[in-house]
């Protein structure tokens, strides 16, 4: 570019006016909009109302931008649930249906309202082109406190000196031309503005030290850096640590004798294991009769608490964990558990499996359970089993109750 070219660029052909009271620069502009003046902005120290009016700015696109932010934030909340508890890992709990839109609600409120206040906030950025600079112009010292300052092109015809006559006429404290710098160049690079290389070098510190943490211990089953400094540690022993200095060398104590738990009833003189199962199996014998109102309440506890592993009909068809492939439980419907003592499947119940069940003695009733036993021996009655040797048979003989 040829420097007679760069002058002609650098001529001012804007200026700025700073007047004392909003009302006066809001009619300064009206006055500068009727004679062809174009009105690049305003700077107030606070909103000044009707200015976009004044300067004949089109209404925000924001609100837009924040809906179509916010019905995104509510779709991905909604999908994830809907997709996580019905399709992905169905789970009935408390027998809730697999999609509930109630237990959804707080989810879908809190990434709605997050994704609207943030995006609304880059939208802003973006389409208003602002980034940080280390440097920012002041346009004025006052613009911050007591001063409104509105920024104009000079028409075409008009010069500086009527400008500032008609500034003056409109209650103008001052008026100053607006020198374009865009070609002449900066003496300090803190006055330039921060592109987005110098955003990129700022993160090569926080990534030198990420990429050095693994240096600082090999193990990686143990966190490189432990930021509670070992308060998270329990002090006090838990129920079942070891403690070498008590009876059994563990904390959790069996009971004294005649001790009653917290329902009334005595504690089961049983422990878990496969023999004190097998000892349950001769020595239980099912307290309740097989009435239609309990196999109905079995029935009821059953799809709570054994159906997600053992399936809807006992045969593992329906199992949320075998289908995931983590484990295969026991099938409820084979002949090895139909053959079993109904004291055998209530010690299971209670205690768990010998290496995969775990115990529901504290999740569910004693009377439950029973119930749960009424319920599954139904559902061993709807396989047609083969007959079962005399010795270990039930004890409890249904009464043709169907499901």
């Amino acid at each position: 570019m040829r420097s007679t070219d760069r002058t002609a660029l650098m001529v001012p052909t804007r200026f700025r006016a700073s007047f004392a009271a909003p009302g006066q620069l809001l009619e300064a502009v009206k006055q500068l909009k009727q004679e062809d003046y174009r009105v690049l902005d305003t700077y107030t120290p606070f909103p000044v109302h009707g200015m976009d009016e004044a300067i004949g700015l089109a209404p925000s696109r924001l609100p837009r931008a924040c809906l179509a932010f916010a019905i995104l934030g509510l779709a991905i909340a909604l999908g994830v649930q809907i997709w996580t508890s019905a399709y992905d890992y169905p789970l009935i709990v408390g027998g809730k249906p697999l999609v509930s839109l109630p237990a959804f609600v707080p989810v879908a409120f809190e990434l709605t309202v997050l994704l609207a206040g943030l995006g609304v906030v880059a939208s802003l950025f973006v389409v208003s082109g602002m980034r940080p600079k280390f440097k920012v112009p002041n346009l004025h010292p006052g613009v911050n406190d007591d001063r409104f300052v509105v920024a104009a092109e000079i028409r075409a015809g008009a010069s500086f000196a009527m400008v500032c006559s008609r500034m003056a006429e409109l209650g103008a404290l001052e008026t100053e031309l607006l020198i374009d710098d865009r070609l002449q160049q900066s003496t300090s690079i803190l006055d330039r503005e921060a592109t987005p290389l110098a955003f990129i070098l700022a993160f090569i510190p926080a990534v030198l030290v990420l990429a050095a943490l693994p240096l600082l211990n090999r193990d990686y089953l143990r966190r490189n850096v432990a930021w509670d400094g070992g308060m998270m540690e329990p002090v006090a022993y838990q129920s079942f640590d070891s403690a070498p200095f008590l009876p059994n060398g563990q904390v959790l104590q069996t009971p004294p004798k005649g001790t009653l738990s917290r329902n009334g009833l005595a504690p089961l003189p049983y422990g878990p294991g496969k023999a004190e199962a097998e000892r349950a199996g001769r020595e239980l014998v099912n307290p309740l009769q097989p009435t239609q109102a309990n196999f109905s309440r079995g029935k009821l506890v059953y799809e709570r608490s054994c159906a997600a592993c053992h399936g809807k009909d006992g045969d593992n068809n329906s199992s949320v964990i075998v289908a995931r492939g983590l484990l295969a439980p026991a099938i409820l419907v084979s002949p090895m558990v139909k053959n079993m003592p109904d004291g055998q499947i209530f010690h299971v119940a209670t205690f768990g499996g010998p290496q995969k069940m775990k115990g529901l003695g504290d999740l569910i009733s004693r009377e439950d359970r029973w119930k749960v036993v009424l319920y599954i021996r139904e559902l061993q009655k709807g396989t047609a089993p083969k007959p079962a040797p005399a010795a270990a048979s039930a004890p409890a003989q249904s009464t043709g109750v169907k499901p």
